[in-house]
């Protein structure tokens, strides 16, 4: 990894497996995505990774907390 990159503190690829609607998501990221697609097609719950991953990291969060 780049020493640029690893300064970057930005997600690059997504890998889940079983989140929410989806089976599985495996796609790159580029410095800007954008979202779009017909209602219930499962952008809000790409985006909750991403909550879910904040939840984590948060002071006074943690897996149990993020979980609820």
């Amino acid at each position: 990894m780049a020493k640029s990159q690893a300064k970057s503190g930005r997600f690059t690829h997504l890998h889940a497996k079983k989140w929410r609607n989806f089976t599985g998501v495996d796609v790159d990221l580029q410095k800007r995505v954008f979202l779009f697609g017909p209602n219930t097609s499962g952008k809000s719950n790409l985006l909750d990774v991403f909550r879910f991953l904040y939840d984590i990291v948060s002071v006074g969060g943690g897996f149990e907390e993020a979980f609820r």
